[in-house]
């Protein structure tokens, strides 16, 4: 499935192209109708009996064309500019707060654990939420891609679906976040306010300008009420226009949504084994007269939506019947038949749905009573995690919840606290070696503020304890604290990152995990050394183009699990075959450094989408040449994976029949 998941990238390539296209269409039009009405007034304005006006002015053509491309060019920018914090600005601007994860109302509660459950499943960083107070159920994810996206959920979605269709809901909404269609969603909002723009700038003309003009005194020196008078019958003319460019909005709003609709009910489907979950959450929501959501906002977003945040004749979403039909392998009419009977009451799931609910629940019973080594993990497991990429399973979903119930309570909950937190941060920097610990503890006192120190001793042994038994805790302890780090006030971060290198630097070397926490803290709270939020990285580069990158990832790689030199040149061939860049000589040891493979990192984002896979195949081989791959491998695998944005379910300690 890693071609599936490589193949859904190249098509949100050329949906953002088809959207570019319908984008100069819709401007295209709109120049012209512009250009029409300024025509006319020329026309008639000058028209005479003994000399025909023309209607084509070419100057005028270009005077018009420019303005409104100006307006339409500048109103993109300036909501493209406010949205550049990703998914925080949209969801902001739906009037949602952020949700602590402390919070102890067990609606929030019940929904942060899904999130959380989904984040680990999917391999994605753990997203803020945010809650919109509004009766309705709706939920969206938003952001230009995995370290800005954030979850927007409405209070009455929280409150009126079970656990089930909760996180049927949030299944869908991590699809959107995996398969790139966040990133569009924000374009196409941009584009679209730029073609709406000039039906705000005639209303501003018909409204305030040309009144004010035109109550000014008359005279022969003073055009006032005239020049006044035009620019109301103008700002009407634009406004109309305006109004076909909102026409044409909604149209491409509902062309680029609706197919992409399906394709994220299908994916939940396929993480949750469980139909009726999704399902039941469309019945309730058919169960509304009327499913608006009260926010101002709403219509600039609604493609952003888990179905019509507003009620339109141009509808951003398929209706729910073919939804519910497609989700249940029913007929359209069938569902839509039962819809109206019950008046939109839960419908009990037909008999090939029935029966999953409970099966994540058994299956995470069952995954927590594999024997096998949490050290290693077999070749076979380790290829199957990379071909579910972007496409985890029930099983994932089971082993997350497996996972998240290890944490100890007091760790659990200190994750949710910014102090809590940075402390559990640290502590996975804590070294074996004592004197090792103690220029550690040296180090935290002269960096660290009183509360965060105490934090750190209080969670000492309860960390050490629950890593030491289960050491792919630490990924998970680190995804679970980004959202309050997120929290953490700009002045204060220098200083807790100034901490971690600290911690990292107290024994002289730089270990491969050590390296993976900072890089990932780094770029999620310093920005890293890639671009900002929404800033463009073309994926235009080929293997043959970044082969130096390519090299050192996975003579990196090779090493990582090698107990000798000659293990580590097998291990590499077998990757440097399925990339195809020859017999190449392996890199020495002392060349892969933790700090080229962060700068090899960075390079290899602007690998293009088709060669990303065959990368990820090539870093498999060399990981599995041996037969297995350890956890440090693994960790790097991932850290390869979620560098060039392609996020990897964990890898299962054995498959499960289901």
């Amino acid at each position: 499935m890693v071609m599936d998941f490589i193949e859904d990238q190249e098509k949100a390539r050329s949906r953002t192209g088809r959207l570019v296209i319908l984008f100069l269409l819709a401007v295209v039009g709109t120049v012209l109708a512009v250009y029409l009405v300024a025509a006319g007034v020329m026309v008639a304005m000058t028209q005479s009996e003994e000399t025909p006006a023309s209607w084509w002015m070419p100057e005028l053509l270009g005077v018009v064309g420019g303005g409104t491309l100006l307006v339409i060019v500048v109103g993109s920018l300036v909501k493209t500019a406010q949205l550049a914090s990703g998914g925080k600005a949209v969801a902001e601007s739906l009037g949602g707060t952020l949700v602590h994860p402390e919070d102890r109302d067990p609606d929030i509660r019940r929904l942060m654990n899904v999130v959380e459950e989904m984040s680990i499943a999917s391999g994605c960083p753990m997203p803020p939420v945010y809650l919109i107070d509004d009766a309705s159920i709706n939920a969206f994810a938003a952001g230009f891609g995995f370290d800005s996206a954030v979850i927007g959920v409405t209070r009455g979605c929280v409150q009126q679906l079970t656990r089930d269709e909760l996180q049927g809901v949030m299944a869908h909404e991590f699809s959107h976040i995996v398969h790139g269609d966040m990133k569009l969603n924000i374009r196409l909002t941009g584009l679209i306010f730029g073609i709406m723009a000039l039906g705000f700038l005639g209303y501003i003309c018909f409204r305030f300008i040309g009144p004010v003009l035109a109550r000014s005194g008359g005279g022969k020196n003073n055009p006032g009420p005239a020049l006044g008078l035009a620019i109301i019958v103008g700002g009407l003319a634009l406004m109309a226009i305006g109004s076909l460019g909102t026409l044409a909005a909604r149209l491409i709003q509902a062309a680029v949504s609706r197919q992409r609709e399906y394709l994220a009910d299908a994916a939940a489907v396929d993480y949750t084994r469980n139909p009726s979950g999704i399902a039941g959450a469309l019945r309730r929501i058919g169960g509304f007269r009327e499913n608006d959501l009260r926010q101002s906002a709403a219509s600039e977003f609604q493609h952003f939506f888990f179905t019509s945040a507003l009620s339109t004749a141009f509808a951003t979403h398929p209706p729910l019947a073919d939804r519910i039909a497609r989700i249940e392998n029913r007929p359209t009419s069938e569902i839509e038949e039962a819809m109206a009977d019950r008046s939109g009451a839960s419908e009990p799931p037909p008999p090939n749905a029935a029966g999953f609910a409970g099966s994540v629940a058994s299956m995470a019973d069952r995954t927590s009573e594999v024997s096998e080594s949490r050290e290693v993990r077999a070749a076979e497991q380790v290829r199957e995690s990379i071909a579910r990429l972007g496409e985890p399973d029930a099983d994932h979903l089971a082993y997350a919840r497996t996972l998240l119930g290890s944490i100890p309570d007091p760790v659990r909950a200190s994750v949710n606290d910014t102090i809590g937190a940075k402390a559990v941060c640290l502590l996975l920097l804590v070294d074996e070696d004592a004197e090792v610990r103690s220029a550690q503890a040296s180090a935290l006192s002269e960096n660290l503020d009183a509360l965060t120190i105490e934090e750190v001793r209080r969670l000492r042994k309860t960390v050490a304890t629950a890593v030491g038994r289960n050491p792919e805790l630490r990924l998970a302890l680190l995804d679970l604290s980004m959202p309050a780090l997120g929290r953490m006030p700009e002045e204060d971060r220098p200083r807790f990152m100034d901490s971690i290198r600290a911690m990292q630097e107290a024994d002289g070397r730089l270990d491969r995990f050590e390296w993976l926490l900072g890089r990932i803290l780094r770029k999620h709270l310093m920005g890293g050394s890639s671009k900002p939020a929404g800033a463009s990285v073309r994926p235009n580069r080929s293997i043959a183009l970044l082969e130096d990158s390519v090299r050192l990832v996975l003579a990196m790689l090779a090493w990582s699990g090698a107990r000798n030199e000659t293990e580590a040149l097998h291990a590499f061939r077998e990757g440097a075959r399925r990339v195809r860049i020859g017999d190449v000589e392996l890199p020495d040891r002392t060349d892969c450094s933790v700090m080229a493979l962060d700068r090899a990192l960075d390079r290899l984002r602007r690998l293009r989408w088709r060669d990303r896979a065959v990368l990820l195949d090539a870093a498999v081989e060399t990981v599995c040449a041996d037969g297995h791959g350890t956890l440090a491998e693994i960790e790097l695998l991932r850290a390869l994976a979620a560098a060039i944005e392609c996020p990897m379910p964990p890898v299962l300690p054995g498959r499960l029949s289901s």
